[in-house]
């Protein structure tokens, strides 16, 4: 229901008798478009881009709440700017406070408003009492009463009126004992101008207890209001000073914005606590209003000075303060900016903040405390993943492990050309031409057989003058995968004749037929021996330099140590090879990587004992291309077995791609003592080059 006289009624308007309302006509404009015409009635009209806003500006540089226009009369109307950028303009002058008058520009931002009139508004009249002697409209059957019976008013007998639709009596006759309700007077006509009336809250339901939305801890809220519009509301918990006005600097700053003009200062307090936590409101000078102290009667401000509760305020020259405790209220007017202060308690928090139950503390410790513990017992009874101490090997172990390293690994041995001399008048005594074989002594013969006596041979013409043998069989097959790697290569050599790794890839000599013997013996054919090139010993060579058969340290392929063509000891001059001797390629070793508990001196040493593996490689590579060279860098992986894996191109540079898968190829064959505490990476570079 619309009420005119407040109470509870939703809608209160004015009476005949009520204060006479101005309509201010503002046309709005942008970019020189007119937008709308907008008319208000309110004394306070609050401009800006808030949809509540009585006059809204639609302008992206408009703020929500941008200035206020006071309208006191259709003479008297005043803008004021509440300093927010870009600031308001009055026929183009940024104001802060200006009167304003038909036909004026306010600008802000891209809208500009002109005020086109400012009348009097028509004021709603409200509807005259009906005659208490006319029969109710209502009832159908009621007979009209005597126009001068001055009892008609209150005759108890009288019809009451009928309601509309269900309510009227089925019967047609009504209650007789029912007092007629009396017309609303206080209706509001449904066409009443806005601002003409006001809305109030109607109390639905009982009151909310305290204890539901308090908490006992004091507090101090602020309400600050243009009239009867609230502009802010703030609760200070626990209770602190609280300041209005202008200022911004680093040492001061205001809690709310109110132009200077309306406080007549560009900061002052609003509310004063002290450290003691007593609370005092700032009575400022020419402040109206009333102050309601906690079991006192309400009195105003001017009462609240003569009665000598007041102090002078320290901060603000000509105002005073005056304390207010628990439950007091105070309402402070300058100018119709309303400051509302009042002592309460502080609101409860609002379900879903963060809160932590006490009683739950030792549930939470006691959780802690056991997921704690099993964490330290696992810990501490973990065994431990491997041995990487340092101290696990004495200083002591670590020099002999160095030494014995040391004199095992092979050393690279730097090859002497042999003295190439020839004479003319060399003889044919005993002692064939014969150069002993580089690598560890070995005897030479056939492990396989049981027969003895018997010398080598290699099958070839009688004038060949280029005797040689193929290379060790058994290298050749690691490398290229058996027999079709045999075939793929083109090998020839005579699988009876000795074999070398400095061998060609065919064997070819004087003698009649190939046997693998003895160094010298009476006739050609196999004889036990451990497979050497040598006298006696397990190795695979000669136990000399060079590359051939023999005892001495001239020629090639001989059965003894002389310089003829016979064979055992003597000083006979044999034949030379020929003028040219060819060098065989050369494999050298790199600046090795080793990451990981393995000394990089037994990497070094297994990997060169395989070095064959890897000129083989080379050398199938050479057919295609006789300058080739280049560095092969392999990197692989010793897992804790001792076996390799993860073997690839570490940046090589050699430019046949085929030498250099080849040589990575070869390390999946290689092994290698188990290291220590984990897997072991290696980078290890091998350099080729072609011979002479």
């Amino acid at each position: 229901m619309k009420s005119a006289e407040g109470g509870n009624g939703t809608k209160k308007g004015p009476d005949t008798m009520s204060k006479q309302k101005v309509a201010l006509t503002f046309a709005l404009y942008q970019n020189e478009a007119l937008v709308r015409r907008e008319t208000v009635t309110q004394d306070i009209v609050k401009v800006g881009k808030d949809p509540k806003s009585h006059l809204r500006v639609d302008d992206e540089l408009a703020s929500r709440m941008h200035a206020v226009i006071e309208v006191a009369s259709p003479e008297d109307i005043t803008l004021i700017d509440l300093g927010n950028e870009p600031g308001t303009l009055v026929n183009g002058t940024r104001v802060n406070k200006v009167k304003i008058h038909v036909n004026d520009q306010v600008t802000i931002g891209g809208t500009k408003l002109i005020l086109e009139k400012a009348e009097a508004a028509v004021a709603a009249v409200a509807a005259a009492p009906a005659n208490p002697f006319a029969a109710p409209a209502g009832n159908p059957f009621g007979a009209p009463a005597p126009a001068g019976n001055p009892f008609g008013g209150g005759n108890p007998f009288a019809a009451a009126p009928a309601a509309a639709g269900f309510g009227a009596d089925p019967f047609g006759t009504n209650n007789p004992f029912a007092t007629p309700k009396p017309p609303a007077h206080d209706e509001v006509p449904h066409d009443a101008p806005e601002g003409s009336y006001t809305y109030q809250l109607v109390k639905s339901g009982p009151d909310v207890p305290n204890e539901e939305v308090e908490m006992p801890t004091a507090s101090v809220e602020v309400m600050i209001m243009w009239d009867q519009t609230i502009l802010h509301v703030a609760h200070l918990t626990p209770p602190r000073s609280y300041y209005v006005g202008e200022e911004k600097s680093k040492t001061s700053q205001c809690d709310y914005y109110v132009p200077q003009e309306k406080i007549g200062a560009a900061r002052v307090p609003v509310v004063l606590a002290d450290r003691g936590g007593s609370i005092s409101v700032v009575l400022l000078p020419k402040a109206k209003g009333s102050i309601e102290l906690a079991g006192q009667p309400k009195m105003t401000v001017q009462q609240a000075i003569d009665s000598g509760k007041t102090q002078p305020c320290a901060e603000v020259s000509g105002a005073m303060q005056m304390a207010l405790p628990a439950g007091s209220k105070a309402r402070i007017d300058i100018d119709g900016l309303v400051f509302q202060v009042s002592t309460v308690n502080a609101g409860r928090a609002v379900a879903g903040h963060f809160s932590v139950d006490p009683q739950s503390y030792m549930y939470h410790g006691l959780s802690a405390a056991v997921h704690l513990g099993l964490l330290a017992a696992m810990a501490f009874f973990m065994p431990p993943l491997g041995a990487t101490g340092e101290d696990g090997i004495s200083d002591d172990q670590k020099f002999m492990i160095q030494q014995y390293l040391n004199a095992a690994a092979e050393k690279e041995q730097e090859e002497k050309p042999p003295e190439e001399t020839a004479e003319n008048n060399a003889d044919n005594k005993e002692g064939g031409t014969g150069t002993r074989a580089k690598g560890e002594e070995g005897s030479m013969g056939n492990p396989t057989t049981k027969a003895s006596g018997n010398k080598f041979g290699v099958q070839g013409p009688k004038d060949n003058t280029d005797p040689h043998i193929a290379r060790q069989a058994a290298l050749r097959d690691a490398a290229e995968f058996g027999m079709i790697g045999l075939l793929n290569a083109g090998a020839g050599g005579d699988p009876n004749a000795p074999t070398a790794p400095w061998g060609r890839d065919d064997s070819l000599g004087n003698d009649p037929l190939s046997a693998r013997g003895n160094m010298w013996g009476d006739n050609i054919g196999d004889s036990f021996g451990a497979g050497g090139l040598g006298l006696s010993g397990i190795g695979e060579g000669g136990g000399g330099r060079g590359e051939g058969i023999g005892l001495g340290n001239i020629g090639t392929i001989g059965h003894g140590a002389g310089t003829g063509t016979g064979q055992g000891f003597g000083s006979g001059h044999g034949r030379l090879q020929g003028s040219h001797r060819t060098k065989p390629p050369q494999v050298r070793m790199g600046a090795t990587s080793v990451s990981g508990r393995l000394p990089p001196e037994v990497i070094q040493r297994i990997v060169r004992q395989n070095f064959g593996r890897f000129r083989l490689c080379y050398e199938n590579g050479l057919r295609n291309n006789p300058n080739l060279q280049g560095r092969v860098s392999v990197r692989f992986v010793i897992g804790r077995d001792g076996a390799v894996s993860n073997v690839g191109n570490g940046g090589s540079d050699m430019p046949d791609g085929g030498v250099v898968s080849c040589v990575v190829r070869a390390f999946y064959g290689l092994s290698f003592p188990q290291p220590e505490g984990g897997i072991v990476t290696v980078v290890y570079p091998i350099m080729f080059s072609p011979g002479g």
